[in-house]
């Protein structure tokens, strides 16, 4: 079992829901902090907490940097972090989406980098520059001049940070329409700021999830070509990729056939991460659970009126109830307790038991390992056909790359329940459109596919010709 890409976002509220599960005496006999901490670092070690999720809207801001530190101290402390990756994520996001206003935004700069990066940084492992792409709701930016302006001073700021904080900072390459393209390709080569930072990330993967049928390679290598082009001037032979949002099982597929790529063609290892805060939603709100059983992916139906039937579409007799406990119990190979799952929801209040919770959320980052070590296999066996398509190449031969497209369209079949979609097909013949990219590393190619098929995703209300001096596309 090796520990997967995911970062657990949002951790913060798992951290203290799991450390009451210790002070209750009738629980605290299923494992102890060790055992948990275990768990993590085999399965699951890297945490978010976003620095700007309760920014908005305070009278006073004098104390915030501390109490934001002192909520990873006591998460440390809880005992079952050690040696656990804290990932701090810079409220960026709450600025593009308007949730906070220009004026706190400024607040935030000047905390974030000034206060609690540099005076805290004992307290976390990882830090995100502060980016700003305009979003939906977002009402700090005129112009198109003023995005580039806003954030090469924050980039700028993130470079200029004493080593010890900048060793730490994640640099995020944004892309997802051609001025932002732009915009972000400009400040990163006019201050050569590549080289400045040891991690690096994108975003942006979600706002784009409609238009990725539409476009003719996976969208988040787009970003990563141009990363990838640096790393090789810079001689680095590792790259390490956070992409902000894409924990999609098939896009775990996806990094799996793009690391073995990199490795293969530039001699990079390729190390990528990626978040999500909503898995827990599923569990908590749709009453799934995830489960992966033979190659195929499946959500248990978790509903009080289906825990005594079959699973449908699953190969399995039992009730759904017992495939549950079954799935559950896995978790005692990390020297958990046995747990009986006789009932999953409380009589009183409708909810799961603390201790079917519990071992819930858990299981929630263990299937993501579980997953993981599968398509890393598949991934394996599935490119040494890419592989003897690009060797034949010359003679004309696309029985390979049929071959292979069926094969990466039944892995993605598999990881959505054995659901044939639209996306499904679209994705399964761009893969290998996007290893052949991956191999040219040809940037002119990304932009002219951002500026076909994302151009209608343009922030037109910044367009303006008379507040834009600077940007050409």
């Amino acid at each position: 079992m090796s520990k997967s890409g995911y970062v657990c976002a949002g951790f913060e509220t798992m951290g203290d829901f799991l450390n009451k599960f210790f002070m209750e005496k009738t629980l605290a006999c299923y494992f102890s902090r060790g055992v948990l901490n275990d768990f993590f670092l085999q399965t699951c070690d890297k945490f978010l907490h976003s620095f700007g999720a309760s920014f908005s809207g305070r009278k006073k801001y004098n104390k915030y940097a501390e109490q934001e530190a002192k909520l990873f101290k006591k998460n440390r402390d809880y005992g079952f972090f050690n040696d656990c990756v804290f990932m701090v994520d810079s409220g960026g996001f709450q600025a593009s989406i308007g949730s906070i206003n220009k004026k706190e935004t400024d607040i935030l700069y000047d905390i974030y980098y000034n206060d609690f990066l540099v005076n805290h940084k004992d307290v976390y492992d990882r830090a995100f520059v502060l980016d700003i792409p305009p979003g939906p709701g977002c009402n700090i930016f005129s112009s198109f001049d003023d995005v580039y302006e806003m954030n090469h001073k924050s980039y700028i700021k993130a470079a200029s940070l004493p080593d010890g904080v900048r060793d730490k900072m994640i640099y995020i390459h944004h892309f997802r329409t051609p001025k932002l393209w732009e915009i972000y390709t400009r400040i990163m080569d006019e201050n050569d700021l590549f080289d400045k930072f040891k991690y690096h990330a994108t975003g942006g993967i979600v706002a784009n999830m409609a238009s990725d049928t539409a476009i003719p390679c996976i969208i988040y290598i787009l970003p990563l070509i141009p990363l990838l082009a640096r790393a090789k001037k810079y001689n680095r032979k590792k790259l390490y990729f956070h992409i902000l949002g894409g924990a999609q099982y098939r896009d775990v597929f996806f990094y799996e056939l793009f690391k073995i790529h990199v490795m293969k063609v530039h001699g990079i290892e390729l190390e990528i991460t990626y978040d999500s805060s909503g898995i827990f939603k599923g569990l908590m709100q749709g009453r799934i659970v995830p489960i992966l059983m033979n190659g195929k992916l499946t959500r248990l139906d978790l509903r009080t009126t289906a825990l005594d039937g079959k699973q449908m579409g699953l190969d399995d007799d039992r009730k759904v109830i017992d495939i549950y406990r079954s799935t559950l119990n896995e978790l005692c190979k990390f020297g958990f307790k046995e747990i009986s799952v006789d009932k999953v929801y409380s009589e009183e209040t409708g909810t799961f038991l603390y201790d079917i919770m519990s071992y819930s959320m858990l299981h929630m980052l263990y299937i993501y390992s579980k997953a993981e070590d599968y398509l890393k296999t598949e991934a394996a066996k599935i490119y040494k056909i890419y592989e003897a398509h690009s060797d034949r190449m010359n003679q004309d031969d696309h029985e390979d790359i049929v071959l292979f497209n069926q094969k990466v369209y039944e892995t993605i079949r598999n990881m959505n329940e054995g659901k044939v979609t639209k996306k499904a097909t679209s994705k399964s013949t761009s893969v290998s459109k996007s290893l052949d990219m991956l191999t040219d590393l040809d940037e002119d190619l990304c932009k002219h596919i951002i500026i076909k098929n994302l151009a209608k995703d343009e922030f037109i209300s910044l367009s303006s010709d008379k507040h834009n001096k600077y940007l050409t596309i």
